[in-house]
């Protein structure tokens, strides 16, 4: 037997932490730690070969006919040669596209018309000497005579800015390291551009700096320093494009300042300085800026106000609309003559618009569907003057549609729609949304009284033929509830690999993300994370005992990120919720990490997950973090953990140590369980958050993760069907028999027990 053929087993190096208020933590696996990020430690990167080497061997290589099975149903279902939809900015069109085969999509433009010839200006398909290649974003100049583009190199997220002469096709001896993923903002002049440079200790954006062509990117001048650590800035150029926006932002607090790039002398301004719990966002149009604000928090779910661009402070600012605590204003794109606001309502992420003319009008656009997504392009994609905008139109059933909405005729038209190469009819399949009734001892109230929901929206997705009424289906269920991220409803073509197999997809929207609005998110975060938790345990137990749809021993669950803590956090309050777990770069060692500063972004957590420099916040993550709740000689699900040896997001260490403190917890069953749960960990070793940067990479990583998903979720199912078989009836018949012979009358009784399996 092969040393791959057993799990490895992490050596143990005792250590306690010796964190405040008395709590000593004790941390075996410590030592798998390691913050540098191009020398770990040799000990670490064998225990991680051994790892990938076990998952290999003992679950991937057998399911490896089905992994690629299940990636070629899933690559059918893409257009792999595809042209994106083209964006005009006088006078080019700008668009991207792929190539069968190519890992990249290929920047491109034509002038004036889509008939002209294609220029190719940026393809990273050429570069054969990198593992990880990420352009995170890219800007032209003005004049369209040079190219910024942001590149992450190794998945650590430690970006640098390349500046390309587009006339000449040459690389500038320009390159600026250690910047955000926020794409650079130039000059009107073409001649500097501004940036945010990350701290490279803690990896937050920090510093505006603006850079002058042909200057060393040491010599760059600092324009603003945000040293509070709670807060990480970015910043973007107005949809008019005369202002740029710097925006520092905490969970709880914004502050925003400005630039007019048309003024002679251009300086940095405070918009509206920054208030503990005001949080808002500003745009610009005509004379005026607009602004979504929470007012501190009294208006929780974003009220519109607007004030002249000569005087931006507080007691200035008026109503444009007047606030619904019912309906969340999520962003908007702001144009010449209107403004189309994205609002959730009901779950539903839909579209407002708000024309100027004879005061201010409003109409929302109408979808036919009763559960959909409807959402602005994060670029703006049409001029600023135009009469129609463009938004994305989808839902588990409609595949991605961007759509341009004339807003003087009221009228649409598809303009450009993904297609499934295989073939997909919705009719096959039946999407609806159940809603969970949230446990009366976890029910709390949102700040200023907003109004939250008491039922947990849980959205479904099966192929209406194979759906069995005998609570026997295998189903699938995923969520994510954190920092007021929402889940939205989306065409997935992975999914169908799921459905089409007889497996009921569930979406569960549970408290912490922003799935109904801002008062969901509050009441999941901080104090209340926990709710997080209990609500996807009630919504498993609802599918199960109410919807009748399955039986714990034939679901599986996935998480990612906060995901990944949620699925930590649900499997040990019920270790058998599941059959099968899929734990991606999961946020697993969550009271170690937040009480080391020195790990990236972990003062930025603070406000949402509590300060454990607090005793109050300490012993409420210390009474959920996933690593040190393990319960011993418990058996848990089959678990898949997949991690990124350059995240720097969730370090590789918090799920490695989860895994090795599993293991000798001995919840697969332990040593004389002839049925194991499975445990492995799956490491990319050129990978970070997100995995690998390649498209058919990261659909391989899918593949494999619903091959393993599949296989699980079968295997239960044939256990089901044979325990069902297997099972003892027991029959029992009585025979009277009366015989007369003569005078005599005797009566005979014969009693048979039988006993069958059926």
């Amino acid at each position: 037997m092969t040393a791959a053929s057993q799990p490895p087993v992490a050596k143990k190096v005792p250590k306690v932490h010796p964190y405040v208020h008395g709590n000593g933590a004790p941390d075996n696996y410590d030592w798998l730690k390691d913050q540098s990020k191009t020398s770990k430690s040799q000990d670490i990167l064998d225990y991680i070969t051994l790892e990938n080497e076990y998952c290999q061997k003992n679950v991937l290589d057998p399911i490896s006919d089905l992994t690629e099975t299940v990636y070629q149903e899933i690559l059918s279902r893409i257009e792999e040669s595809e042209v994106a939809l083209p964006s005009f900015k006088s006078p080019y069109w700008y668009y991207t596209r792929t190539v069968e085969g190519q890992q990249y999509p290929i920047y491109c433009r034509k002038f004036e018309t889509m008939d002209a010839a294609e220029e190719q200006y940026l393809n990273m398909n050429l570069i054969k000497d990198s593992e990880f290649l990420n352009v995170v974003s890219t800007s032209v100049s003005p004049s369209h005579k040079l190219l910024a583009y942001v590149l992450d190199t190794d998945g650590y997220e430690h970006c640098s800015i390349f500046i390309k002469d587009l006339e000449s096709g040459e690389m500038l001896p320009d390159v600026i390291p250690m910047t955000s993923m926020d794409g650079p903002v130039w000059s009107a002049d073409n001649k500097s551009l501004y940036y945010v440079s990350i701290d490279e200790q803690n990896n937050r954006p920090d510093k505006l700096r603006r850079h002058d062509l042909g200057e060393p990117a040491s010599s760059d001048v600092v324009l603003f320093n945000n040293e509070d650590e709670k807060f990480e800035t970015s910043v973007a150029k107005s949809c008019s494009e005369r202002f740029i926006f710097l925006t520092l932002e905490s969970t709880f607090t914004t502050e925003v300042y400005y630039i007019d790039l048309e003024a002679e002398e251009p300086v940095l301004g405070c918009f509206c300085p920054r208030e503990f719990r005001h949080r808002y966002k500003v745009y610009h149009r005509g004379d005026y800026f607009y602004i979504l604000t929470n007012g501190g928090g009294q208006f929780l779910n974003r009220k519109l106000q607007c004030v002249g661009i000569s005087d931006t402070s507080r007691h200035m600012w008026e109503d444009v609309l007047p606030y619904d605590p019912y309906t969340e204003i999520v962003d908007m794109n702001v144009f010449k003559e209107f403004i189309v606001v994205e609002e959730r309502l009901n779950g539903l992420l839909g579209l407002k618009v708000l024309c100027f003319q004879d005061g201010v009008q409003t109409f929302s656009v109408p979808f036919a569907e009763e559960i959909y997504t409807a959402v602005l392009p994060w670029q703006k994609q049409v001029p600023y003057d135009s009469d129609s905008f463009l938004f994305i139109y989808t839902s588990f059933l409609t595949p991605y549609k961007t759509i341009e909405f004339n807003v003087k005729t009221k009228q649409s038209k598809v303009v450009k729609e993904k297609k499934v190469p295989s073939g997909f009819d919705p009719s096959l399949y039946t999407m609806r949304r159940v809603f969970v009734p949230i446990p009366e001892n976890t029910r709390v109230s949102a700040p200023f009284d907003t109004p939250v929901s008491d039922k947990i929206p849980v959205t479904l997705l099966y192929r209406t033929d194979l759906l069995k009424r005998d609570n026997t289906n295998a189903l699938h269920m995923t969520a994510y509830g954190c920092y007021g991220y929402p889940l939205e409803v989306a065409f997935e073509g992975k999914f169908l690999s799921l459905v089409d197999r007889g497996i009921v997809f569930a979406m569960a929207h549970v408290r912490g993300g922003g799935d109904l609005g801002q008062a969901w998110y509050e009441t999941g975060k901080l104090n209340y994370k926990k709710n997080t938790f209990s609500d996807f345990v009630a919504c498993a137990e609802f599918l199960v005992n109410e919807e009748k749809l399955t039986q714990h021993h034939l679901m599986s669950m996935q998480g990612m990120s906060a995901g990944g803590l949620l699925m930590g956090a649900v499997m040990n309050l019920k270790p058998d919720i599941a059959c099968a777990v899929v734990a991606a770069v999961p946020w697993v060692d969550v009271l170690n990490s937040s009480m080391d500063p020195s790990i990236p972004l972990t003062t930025v957590e603070w406000e949402e997950i509590g300060n454990p420099n607090e005793k109050e916040a300490f012993d409420y993550l210390f009474s959920y973090s996933p690593y040190e709740n393990i319960r011993e000689n418990v058996k848990y699900p089959n678990i898949l953990v997949t991690t990124g040896l350059m995240d720097s997001r969730v370090p590789y260490w918090e799920p490695a140590k989860w895994v090795a403190k599993m293991r000798a917890s001995q919840t697969n069953g332990g040593e004389a369980d002839p049925n194991k749960s499975i445990l492995a960990m799956n490491c990319v070793m050129a990978g970070g958050h997100g995995g690998s940067s390649g498209r058919y990479a990261k659909l391989k990583e899918t593949a494999m993760v619903y091959s393993f998903l599949i296989s699980e979720l079968e295997k239960a199912q044939g256990q089901n069907s044979l325990a069902k078989t297997r099972k003892k009836v027991t029959k029992t018949t009585t025979t009277t028999t009366t015989t007369v012979s003569g005078s005599k009358t005797t009566t005979t009784v014969k009693t048979i027990t039988e006993v069958s399996c059926v």
